[in-house]
C-alpha cells in the first residue's frame, strides 16, 4: 500500500500554481512497498516585481525511521526505570549491610518503597546477620538480578516489536510533471 503525498505540499503547490500562472513546476514523487515515501518539488516563477523566484521543497517519510524512534523511546524508558530501581536496591543493600539506623527518615524513605520490590524474594534464602545490626540481604541481590533480567527481556521484546520492515521486493514509482 502506497502512502499518499504530504497534504501540506499539495496545498502549497496548488496555491502557488494559482497565484502565479505561467511558472515552471517540476515534481518528482517516489514510494516503496514498505511505506516509505519521498517527494521533491522544485518551482520557479516570476513575481509581480519581475524577480525570478525559485523554491525547492523536499518531503521524506520513512516508516522504518518512525519505528526506530519508537524502539529508541521504549528502550530509553525501560532503561531509565530499571536503572532507578537498581539504584534504590543497591542503596538498600549497602545500607542494610552497613547497619544503617531504621529510625532515620532517609532510611525509612528508602526501605519502605524498596520493600515492595524485595518482598516477593524474601524467604528464598535466609538473610545473613553480620553483627548486631548489619544484614546481608540475599533477597535484595536476587531481586536486583531478576529485575535486570526482566528489563533486558523488555528491551529485547521492544527490538522485536519495533524491528524495521524488510521487504524482499521493492517497487519504485516516479512521476514527473512539467508545466509551462
Amino acid at each position: 500500500m502506497l502512502n499518499q503525498p504530504d497534504p501540506r505540499t499539495t496545498v502549497y503547490a496548488q496555491s502557488r500554481e494559482t497565484a502565479s500562472p505561467g511558472g515552471e513546476d517540476a515534481t518528482v514523487r517516489s514510494a516503496t512497498t514498505d511505506g516509505s515515501y519521498g517527494e521533491s518539488r522544485h518551482t520557479t516563477y516570476v513575481d509581480p516585481a519581475g524577480h525570478q523566484i525559485e523554491n525547492r521543497v523536499e518531503v521524506y517519510q520513512d516508516t522504518n525511521l518512525r519505528r526506530a524512534k519508537r524502539r529508541s523511546w521504549a528502550v530509553n524508558i525501560i532503561s531509565f526505570l530499571s536503572g532507578m530501581l537498581e539504584m534504590v536496591l543497591v542503596l538498600r543493600l549497602v545500607f542494610r549491610l552497613l547497619g544503617a539506623s531504621r529510625g532515620s527518615s532517609f532510611t525509612q524513605f528508602l526501605y519502605n518503597p524498596s520493600h515492595l520490590f524485595v518482598a516477593p524474594f524474601n524467604g528464598i534464602f535466609h538473610n545473613q546477620a553480620l553483627g548486631t545490626r548489619s544484614v546481608f540481604e540475599l533477597s535484595t541481590l536476587i531481586a536486583m538480578l531478576v529485575y535486570a533480567l526482566l528489563a533486558w527481556g523488555l528491551v529485547t521484546l521492544s527490538r522485536v516489536v519495533f524491528a524495521p520492515h524488510e521487504s524482499g521486493r521493492q517497487r519504485f514509482t516516479t512521476t514527473r510533471r512539467r508545466q509551462r
